[in-house]
């Protein structure tokens, strides 16, 4: 049985190797105004720096709100324990249970947030395989954020499904990257699948999990079709097979759109999505992610000239 109390806390850093990082990510939106909001810290050991971002977007690539956090340590440990970390900024990450409950608070003067997570299922560790090269180590989760968000003058109350994801391990770019995830939650079900480009160009579904009425099994197979306007992504179908033989067809509008440079050779583009299922609507995300290369040799325009 895996003891999820490890991952809760700074790993160990296994190899000098430059590309070495910790990440914690917690995302939340509010649907009725189609906005996304991205918690993120990235921990880079053996660099001896770290990363934070708290980032509010909607519509068409609308950066609401986002405010860079970085900084330098000695030793990682010099930061504190993950499990109730406050970064320079006014970010604060707090374990209340392990692998059950997170709070997560921000302040600034045109943003403040304060949200807990709840988690709905165990997590997952997925496969290095489904995203190779890019963690040693990698865990999702589903669960219910509530809370409230304020952005400038206006408040709104959190009650969303969710995931949290956290990740560690050398992180290398191969140039013809191309893979994605997709995503939805609710108490009665709820999915996420990894995805790999195909040799025949399509998107397969390599790994992830299906929850569907209390009883969870990992997804076998599947694909995942993209309807792009340009270079962007405007309707997803997901069509998977679980372990037990259970079948999920999830029809997804993207309601809105981000793309982000992760690094300079990876790029992400991001969409809050509506699912429709069998069982009911669900919301989530839809990401696809690329090589910096294999995004310009598909035709793409790169997107740092946007």
């Amino acid at each position: 049985m895996t003891d999820h109390s490890t991952h809760d806390g700074f790993h160990a850093v296994t190899s000098d190797d430059p590309a070495w990082i910790e990440t914690v990510w917690f995302p939340f939106w509010v649907p009725a105004a189609d906005l996304s909001v991205y918690i993120r810290a990235v921990f880079q050991p053996n660099q001896g720096q770290y990363s934070a971002s708290v980032a509010v977007w909607s519509g068409e690539d609308r950066l609401r709100f986002e405010a860079p956090l970085a900084g330098s340590f000695a030793r990682l440990e010099d930061l504190g324990d993950l499990r109730d970390l406050s970064l320079p900024g006014d970010l604060q990450l707090q374990c209340l249970a392990t692998a059950e409950r997170y709070r997560l608070r921000y302040a600034h003067r045109d943003c403040e947030i304060d949200v807990t997570f709840d988690a709905l299922t165990e997590p997952v560790y997925p496969p290095v395989e489904d995203s190779p090269g890019m963690f040693a180590g990698h865990l999702d989760q589903h669960g219910h954020v509530t809370g409230t968000l304020r952005l400038g003058e206006e408040t709104w109350s959190v009650c969303c499904g969710s995931i949290r994801d956290r990740s560690w391990g050398p992180r290398v770019v191969r140039r013809d990257l191309r893979l994605g995830n997709a995503h939805g939650t609710t108490e009665v079900e709820s999915f996420f699948a990894y995805l790999l480009l195909d040799e025949d160009g399509t998107m397969r579904i390599t790994g992830g999990m299906l929850h569907r009425a209390g009883v969870s099994a990992p997804l076998v197979d599947g694909t995942r079709t993209t309807e792009w306007d340009g270079q962007w992504p405007v309707r997803v179908q997901i069509e998977a097979t679980d372990a037990d033989g259970r079948e999920l067809a999830a029809s997804g509008t993207c309601r809105n759109r981000r793309a982000v440079v992760a690094n300079p050779d990876l790029y992400a583009v991001l969409n809050l999505v509506e699912w429709s299922t069998r069982d009911g609507m669900l919301w989530g995300e839809n990401h696809d992610v690329w090589s910096r290369s294999a995004w310009v040799a598909a035709g793409r325009a790169p997107l740092e000239s946007d």
